[in-house]
């Protein structure tokens, strides 16, 4: 019984020492922020996430528009993602998204911090000819319902580097366009 403790907590104490050695791992920053992008080309190429019942496509066409279409089943999720482009946004107030649709539909807007933490923005797509909605990153709340593995969200708020953007409809179906995602100072 004792042997089998010891060998435990030495275990223990060895993952404990690789977990904390990755958390303390900062990522690298790749690139700076620029108000001139319009963020909507960094969806193109990328996947979707859903629940597996739930359907989503996105889709970035010639002019850099972002199309999503989606199913979402109750209690399902899904969304368009942008990942690891690890850019440096502490320089900047907030983002700028044109959103038309008119699906009616809350729309959670997700960034992953410097630390691997998720905070979300959420608003409603209420205009079938878009609207400009202006977030300032004061306005991001660290996610409550669920968070990455293995990230310490005891960290603080950190936009160097921003390494993921996600577009997530919470409710309903129908397509939705996004354009402009921007920087603003």
């Amino acid at each position: 019984m004792k042997k089998t403790l010891t060998i435990t907590l030495a275990f223990l104490f060895v993952i404990g020492l690789f977990t904390t050695a990755l958390a303390a791992e900062k990522m690298a920053v790749k690139s700076q922020g620029s108000p001139e992008k319009n963020y909507t080309s960094y969806f193109s190429g990328q996947q979707p996430f859903n629940d597996g019942a739930s359907t989503i496509t996105q889709t970035v066409s010639a002019n850099g528009v972002l199309s999503i279409k989606y199913a979402l089943q109750p209690k399902g999720w899904l969304g368009a993602t942008s990942e690891h482009f690890q850019e440096d946004w502490s320089a900047f107030t907030g983002l700028q998204i044109k959103v038309a649709g008119g699906t009616k539909a809350k729309i959670r807007l997700e960034l992953y911090d410097a630390n691997g933490v998720s905070y979300e923005f959420t608003f409603v797509d209420d205009s079938v000819k878009g609207k400009l909605v202006t977030i300032p990153f004061s306005s991001f709340k660290q996610r409550i319902d669920w968070q990455p593995a293995g990230v310490d969200a005891d960290q603080p708020f950190s936009l160097t580097p921003v390494s993921t953007l996600n577009i997530a409809p919470l409710e309903g179906k129908g397509t939705i366009y996004f354009s402009q995602i921007q920087l603003y100072k």
